[in-house]
């Protein structure tokens, strides 16, 4: 194990005996952040069935509201056979316990509580495994015909040299 002494922020990766990420905590002083930044999760899960990667995002153990950061707290990432993803389900959960019901109906606009998108609109990739090390056993699934772009999103180095390893793989 790395020495850490004087980190305060460190990425905690757990990963299964196939080799792909189980987990993602997002550390502050060797806890997971307790105040994370609305749009960022301190803690994310893989479940992986078939051809379907699960993705769930939590902040403070529990799944992101929709109302607190404009969110999908879960995402199903389905591949096909060559292990590129063809679709994205996502869904979201609420508080509507101090909103009336004029707002309720915008936020249901705002963030759907279920949504799909294919790669015929945009390129698909999995979310937050640009932090990954693991991977899915190293590699990054993403849509049929996703192409890198170098921008702001991936940083610097790791996540960058971590992601074109993982197109590589695939």
């Amino acid at each position: 194990m790395k020495d850490t002494t004087g980190v305060n922020f460190i990425l905690k990766e757990i990963v299964d005996k196939q080799g792909r990420v189980k987990e993602l905590d997002f550390l502050e002083k060797g806890k997971l952040i307790k105040d994370p930044l609305c749009y960022l999760a301190n803690k994310v899960t893989y479940k992986y069935k078939n051809n379907e990667i699960i993705e769930t995002l939590y902040q403070n153990d529990h799944p992101i509201l929709a109302t607190d950061c404009e969110m999908n707290y879960k995402r199903i990432y389905h591949l096909d056979k060559e292990k590129n993803i063809d679709k994205i389900e996502y869904f979201s959960k609420y508080d509507f316990s101090q909103i009336d019901s004029t707002e309720i109906k915008q936020w249901k606009e705002w963030v759907p509580e279920y949504k799909v998108v294919t790669p015929d609109s945009t390129q698909l990739e999995i979310e937050y495994y640009y932090h990954s090390f693991s991977k899915m056993n190293g590699a990054y699934p993403v849509s049929k015909n996703y192409k890198f772009i170098d921008d702001y999103y991936y940083g610097d180095q790791p996540e960058k040299e971590s992601v074109l390893k993982g197109l590589q793989k695939n």
